[in-house]
């Protein structure tokens, strides 16, 4: 099947992004001017495809790489910012120089056990997200903002949880000037590929939502406009770690 064929298409027209976040735009575009470049790891999965889309459209950036090894056609008016480039997380010599002049980093990578196996889970969301993350702090990236999951914790004894931990204390280990770490419930969004468990999670949604309406999840959407939205704002600590509750409020706190 022809690359083509499988290309990730998107747009970047109408995309909702709110007064706080049209401001903070502004604002950061003011005080920056057209020279701060964003790349993104992970740009097809649910969350990085709305980071695309959302750094996009909100004209912060005066570049947005995304190093995929699946193409992206994608349409709207700073369509023409995206940049793509091929990727191979084991050669880190190359992602050091391929991440060299970007100010900013949006990493969504991972994967399931269910999809690549225990080993492949492990060095996906565990080996190449802190190779990603180690080559742009070398390459100077500034501001680094990182996907990982409700109930992270490197002591888990749960396998999952405890790698998404294992790579969130390192990435704050790094010494960013900011870094920023996000822990949303479950993502809710139309996948390409669902489970079981997820489809019956996404029928049972509402009625939790209606007990714990800010813990059970977040619209891939939301994520992504969070993820962007905090990375352009003045920061107020170097490190921070968003929970659900807290993406969900900064988002409507900033409609």
């Amino acid at each position: 099947m022809s690359a083509v064929t499988n290309a990730l298409k998107l747009s970047a027209e109408n995309v909702v992004l709110g007064k706080g976040f049209v401001q903070a735009a502004s604002e950061f575009k003011q005080k920056n001017g057209n020279e701060q470049n964003a790349l993104v790891i992970g740009p097809t999965g649910e969350v990085g495809r709305e980071v695309v889309k959302h750094l996009l459209a909100s004209d912060a950036f005066a570049k947005v790489t995304v190093f995929t090894r699946r193409p992206i056609e994608i349409e709207g008016a700073d369509a023409s910012k995206l940049v793509q480039k091929p990727v191979d997380f084991e050669n880190k010599e190359q992602l050091e120089r391929d991440f060299a002049g970007h100010s900013h980093a949006f990493s969504c990578l991972g994967t399931t056990r269910a999809k690549s196996g225990k080993d492949g889970f492990y060095k996906i969301d565990h080996d190449y997200a802190l190779n990603a993350a180690n080559a742009c702090k070398k390459a100077n990236v500034e501001n680094y903002s990182i996907c990982s999951s409700t109930g992270a914790n490197k002591d888990s004894m749960f396998f999952y949880t405890r790698v998404k931990g294992e790579v969130d204390d390192e990435v704050l280990k790094m010494g960013f000037k900011q870094a920023s770490v996000f822990r949303p419930a479950m993502i809710e969004c139309e996948r390409e590929e669902r489970r079981l468990t997820e489809k019956l999670a996404m029928y049972a949604l509402p009625v939790l939502k209606m007990v714990l309406p800010k813990s059970v999840g977040a619209r891939s959407s939301t994520i992504a406009w969070a993820m962007v939205y905090n990375s352009i704002k003045p920061a107020e600590r170097e490190s921070n770690i968003f929970g659900n509750a807290d993406i969900l409020t900064m988002f409507e706190k900033n409609q």
